[in-house]
């Protein structure tokens, strides 16, 4: 397969669209080791289109013999003529029974691991593409967009081969009867065409932007629904609600569209076929008067006319099926064939960065600075610190500087707090740092492989499954003796002793539950199994009542032990252990030092440390003491 992939974007924020070449080639090479199968499965329903022209030309000549036999009885030839017939139909069962079958295993198989596929992808993720897209439009094409494949999928091949070598075997058949029949079959031919090329021009627009309407629609029920408190914290609900109408109604217009163009597609089916049928019936009657055919080869004609009618309807059912099922491929391999930036190449900078910015200058001895990495080899091999940004600057909005020259090093081992209002820019920098945006300006350089840096957030999520599973999430076979020491570095070894199965306890959706301050245990024991180099703590203690408060800062702080960490920090009592405090006001550092240099300084921190300290213990442990 190639390494790249051209793609499309329905906007400037949804996940890519594969073209219908790249959704062919990703097809043909799924079906790798499974061509020959398939290929096997067709003759199975090409023969079970054969038989199924028996019946016209049999009923046509038992016509005959019996308008032949005249009442003088019924001719020997006639019981096995019905026989044939019965023969043939079971024939046909047999042969639409086993090819339905091996069908659905092979295609149920590609659709497994095309699901696999696009799951596995949508986890690779940048968080900044999934941010931009909106979860829903992910949650829309692991559910709908998979059901409408397969769905459909497993129907159209064999509908569509059976369906044109039906309609060859019907032209032979015609031509065999008398070529006169194959004239007023050729009348359809023009109106087909014609039908074919509107609906071709018509309806993949359609379809794709029906699709795209319910990633839309997905994307504002998912956000509301996840984000419930915020809305009715700040009383969205009416906003919300309008979003997600809107784009109801969007979605309902899509498909109001898509049901037009099959309803124009189908009348002008049912208009060529009846000018088919009509000229085959006048020709046959005009054969039958001039004695050049019999009643029963003008009944055989007209059956077999009717028998390409139905492949060639199926034709077209088959492309609007099609059309909806390739909209459908096309937003998933979209996914799984999501170009990106090749190993040692930097990633593409954002599209409203200006000429000459986001470059960076190496100092003498250090890694060279880039936006993310360094082209060429990653900076990480040569650099001294763990990370540090130089002047960076980052918008969501052009006109909406969020921060603005912000410089910041951890050396290996350094905890860093950072401290600010709501909006400061907090947590935009520690997105930075973990690498989940890019800046617009200036450089970050990472000392850890990306793969090495680990973000926990407030937002703790318990999977289903036990509790080794959530455990061992970021160290996939872990015992149990390295589970509980981890356990008890962060002092929750009590966790496991609550739990009626323990480590086998099944928790999450439909488990055991566990509380705020458990799962958020849980989620810094994953942090010491993971053993990462560079720690992001983005206010992972927020959300924590006030008796588990400190319970969990004091885990947090033994997590990070030893390592780099960036602490995001909601309460002040976690900087005051960390070894070095930054404070942001609107984007900006405006301060930087240790817990008692800023308080000394009486400065912004002094003030946030006074409001925070109003009516609390006026003595903090220091940085050593904590970390020892």
């Amino acid at each position: 397969m190639p390494e790249t992939v051209t793609v499309s974007r329905t906007d400037g924020r949804s996940l890519p669209v594969a073209p219908g070449g790249q959704v062919a080639a990703e097809l043909w090479e799924m079906l790798r080791g499974r061509r020959l199968a398939l290929a096997g499965i067709l003759v199975l329903f090409l023969a079970e289109a054969a038989t199924s022209l028996v019946f016209p030309l049999v009923v046509g000549r038992l016509l005959d013999a019996v308008i032949a036999a005249d009442g003088a009885g019924v001719p020997g030839s006639f019981w096995w003529q019905v026989a044939l017939l019965a023969g043939t139909a079971v024939a046909a069962g047999a042969l639409t029974w086993v090819a339905a079958g091996a069908l659905a295993r092979l295609a149920e198989t590609v659709i497994a691991e095309l699901r696999e596929a696009f799951v596995a992808a949508a986890l690779g993720l940048p968080r900044s593409v999934v941010e931009a897209a909106g979860a829903g439009d992910v949650v829309t094409r692991a559910g709908d967009d998979i059901a409408e494949v397969s769905g459909t999928l497993p129907e159209v091949l064999p509908r569509l081969c059976a369906s044109a070598f039906t309609i060859v075997l019907v032209g032979a058949g015609l031509g065999a009867l008398d070529p006169w029949y194959v004239l007023g079959f050729a009348v359809t031919v023009p109106l087909y065409a014609v039908t074919v090329r509107w609906y071709l021009r018509t309806a993949p627009e359609v379809y794709a932007a029906e699709r795209a309407a319910r990633s839309t629609r997905g994307r504002h029920i998912l956000g509301t629904l996840t984000e419930l408190p915020t809305v009715t914290a700040h009383r969205l609900e009416e906003r919300q609600s309008a979003q997600v109408r809107d784009a109801t109604w969007q979605t309902v217009r899509w498909a109001m569209r898509t049901r037009i163009v099959q309803n124009r597609l189908f009348g002008r089916l049912n208009i060529t076929e009846a000018v088919g049928l009509a000229a085959v019936l006048a020709i046959g009657v005009r054969l039958a008067l001039t004695g050049e055919a019999t009643p029963g080869e003008v009944t055989a004609a007209a059956l077999l006319f009717l028998r390409a009618v139905a492949p060639v309807a199926a034709l077209l059912f088959v492309m609007d099926d099609a059309q909806s099922c390739l909209a459908a491929l096309g937003r998933l391999i979209g996914v799984t064939r999501r170009p990106g930036p090749r190993a040692g190449e930097e990633p593409t900078p954002p599209a409203d960065r200006e000429e000459g910015q986001g470059t960076g200058t190496a100092r003498p001895g250090e890694a060279p600075r880039g936006v993310g990495v360094a082209a060429g080899e990653p900076a990480w091999r040569d650099a001294v610190a763990a990370v540090e940004t130089v002047d960076v600057r980052f918008a969501y909005r052009r006109d909406s500087p969020v921060l603005c020259g912000v410089g910041l090093r951890i050396a290996r081992g350094e905890v860093v707090a950072v401290v600010g209002a709501t909006g400061s820019g907090k947590s935009t920098l520690a997105s930075l740092v973990a690498g989940v945006h890019e800046p617009l300006a200036g450089s970050v350089v990472r000392g850890v492989p990306r793969t090495g840096i680990m973000t926990v957030t407030q937002e703790t999520h318990v999977f289903a499954g036990t509790l080794r599973d959530n455990l061992t999430l970021t160290a996939p076979g872990s015992d149990d003796e390295r589970i509980m020491r981890a356990l008890a570095v962060v002092g929750a070894t009590a966790l496991v002793s609550t739990l009626p199965e323990g480590l086998d306890t099944p928790v999450g959706h439909g488990g055991h539950p566990l509380t705020a301050a458990q799962a958020q245990h849980t989620a810094l024991a994953r942090l010491v199994l993971a053993e990462t180099e560079l720690v992001i703590l983005d206010e992972a203690t927020a959300d924590a009542d006030t008796a588990d408060a400190g319970l969990l800062e004091r885990a947090a702080a033994a997590a990070v032990r030893g390592r780099a960490a960036l602490v995001i920090a909601h309460r002040l009592s976690q900087t005051a252990t960390a070894d070095r405090i930054l404070v942001l006001d609107a984007g900006r550092v405006v301060e930087t030092g240790t817990h008692d240099e800023l308080v000394a300084a009486e400065g912004t921190y002094a003030r946030l440390w006074r409001t925070w300290s109003t009516g609390r213990p006026t003595t903090t442990p220091s940085a050593d003491a904590d970390r020892r």
